[in-house]
C-alpha cells in the first residue's frame, strides 16, 4: 500500500532529523480555500466557465506559485499574454483579498502543539511557501508562530530552489532533512533533492495513492504529537 499512516514510523524519523521544512497553506494553516476563491474573484469577470476552469486548475496544482498560475491562465484560458506590470498588479490584488483572511484562518489540527514541540528543541525549522516571502513572513509574524522558525522561503523562487538555498544556508545534507507537504508540487519537490516528505491532509494522500513507494501522510498532526 502505497499511502500508510504509521504515527511511531512518522515520530522516528522526524527525530532523527535536523532540519524540519514546512509548507504554508494547508499544512499550518487551513487556507487553501482562501485562495481558492479569490482566484475565482479575480476570474470572474471572464464568465463561469473560465472561472469554473480556473479553480479546477488551482485545486489540482497546489504549492505553485500564483505567478505561475496567472500567466498559466492569461495564457491558456484567456488566450492572452500577460507583460510583468500587470502580473505584479494582479498579485497585488491577490494579497489585498487573502492576507486577513488567512491571518484569521483556523490551524491545520494540532500544528501549533507540533511546532512547540520540535522546533528549536529537537531540530531547525523552517518554512517553504509558494507565497511571495514578503507575504508569508508577515502572515507568519501575524499569526504569532515567526518564533518557531528560522528562515522563512516564499516565491518567486521555486520550492526546489528554495530547498537548495535551505541546504546551503544550514550546509546540511537534504537527508538531514523532511519536507512536510500537502501538494504533490511538495512531494515532487522533495522527491528532486531527494529529501524524506511526510504529506499532511486527505488531499495529498489521494495524489500519492498511485505512486510507487509508501509515503507517510496523516489528516493533521494530531498523531505526530509525541506522547512518551
Amino acid at each position: 500500500m502505497p499511502v500508510i499512516s504509521d504515527p511511531n514510523k512518522a515520530i522516528d524519523l522526524i527525530k532523527s532529523k535536523r532540519i524540519l521544512v514546512f509548507d504554508f497553506d494547508g499544512v499550518l494553516a487551513d487556507s487553501v480555500e482562501v485562495k481558492t476563491k479569490a482566484f475565482a474573484e479575480i476570474y470572474k469577470t471572464y464568465g463561469c466557465d473560465v472561472v469554473e476552469r480556473v479553480v479546477k486548475h488551482h485545486r489540482e496544482n497546489g504549492g505553485v506559485s500564483r505567478y505561475d498560475k496567472f500567466k498559466y491562465y492569461h495564457n491558456t484560458f484567456l488566450e492572452k499574454e500577460i507583460d510583468e506590470n500587470a502580473l505584479n498588479n494582479l498579485s497585488e490584488l491577490f494579497s489585498n483579498i487573502v492576507v486577513d483572511k488567512v491571518v484569521s484562518s483556523n490551524e491545520i489540527t494540532n500544528s501549533e502543539s507540533f511546532l512547540k514541540q520540535y522546533c528549536k528543541k529537537e531540530s531547525v525549522s523552517v518554512i517553504n511557501s509558494a507565497t511571495p516571502t514578503n507575504e508569508i513572513v508577515k502572515i507568519i509574524n501575524a499569526r504569532g508562530i515567526g518564533s518557531f522558525f528560522e528562515e522563512i522561503y516564499g516565491s518567486p523562487s521555486s520550492k526546489v530552489e528554495n530547498l537548495i538555498k535551505i541546504k546551503n544556508s544550514f550546509s546540511i545534507d537534504y537527508t538531514d532533512g523532511v519536507f512536510f507537504g500537502d501538494a504533490k508540487s511538495d512531494f515532487d519537490a522533495a522527491q528532486t533533492v531527494g529529501m524524506d516528505f511526510i504529506g499532511i491532509g486527505e488531499g495529498i494522500a489521494n495524489l500519492l495513492k498511485n505512486v510507487e513507494g509508501q509515503w507517510l501522510v496523516f489528516d493533521d498532526f494530531s498523531e505526530l504529537i509525541d506522547r512518551s
